[in-house]
């Protein structure tokens, strides 16, 4: 399978079209007392929304996904169950996610920095599967592409931020081909069907 090398001009389109595309929306986190706080969003276009709170071992401690499109949210969390941690509360708008760490303690909450982070683009036309990727973390990314037998592709892509790569697929067979972009802490997935 060969890498194909795009055009600096179709690169600048693209990124152009996808940064056009992606949602920016806001969120705030106040403490109110030392076991409440009051989550606020905002974002300028309506659309459904995912809020999970995830434990720093990985586990999801709570998760909400608006059951319409809504351009703002606001609700006063209670956070008195919640053991004495560190925490990211992440806001999943389309394909733009939006995380916040908070500190929870006997004293306190205590909020940190935000992150803002976009999903990659994938796209398949022609026989070539497109990548484009800001990799705000620098961490080691790898493409597998599966089919129904198991893996038929990989490629390690590296650290760089910006990754933007073609696939020519012209060589697989009829048939739909599981895309996974993973490093150690995401993995992001998509279907095409050649």
């Amino acid at each position: 399978m060969k890498t194909l090398k795009f055009l600096s001009t179709v690169v600048a389109v693209a990124a152009v079209a996808v940064a056009t595309a992606v949602e920016k929306p806001k969120m705030n986190v106040v403490p109110l007392t030392p076991d409440r706080a009051v989550v606020s969003i905002q974002n300028d276009n309506p659309a459904v929304f995912e809020l999970s709170i995830t434990a720093e071992n990985g586990e999801v401690v709570y998760y909400k996904q608006s059951a319409k499109p809504m351009n703002s949210y606001q609700k006063v969390y209670d956070f008195a169950e919640l053991d004495n941690g560190n925490y990211t509360l992440t806001l999943k708008v389309n394909d733009t996610r939006l995380s916040k760490s908070f500190q929870v303690a006997s004293s306190g909450i205590y909020v940190g920095e935000s992150k803002l982070r976009f999903d990659p683009y994938f796209a398949y036309d022609g026989n070539v599967l497109k990548l484009s990727y800001l990799n705000f973390d620098g961490e080691k990314y790898t493409l597998n592409i599966y089919n129904k037998n198991g893996l038929v592709y990989k490629s390690k892509l590296g650290s760089d931020f910006n990754m933007i790569s073609g696939y020519d697929l012209s060589g697989l067979e009829k048939g739909t081909y599981d895309v996974v972009l993973s490093s150690w802490n995401n993995e992001f997935t998509y279907t095409l069907v050649k």
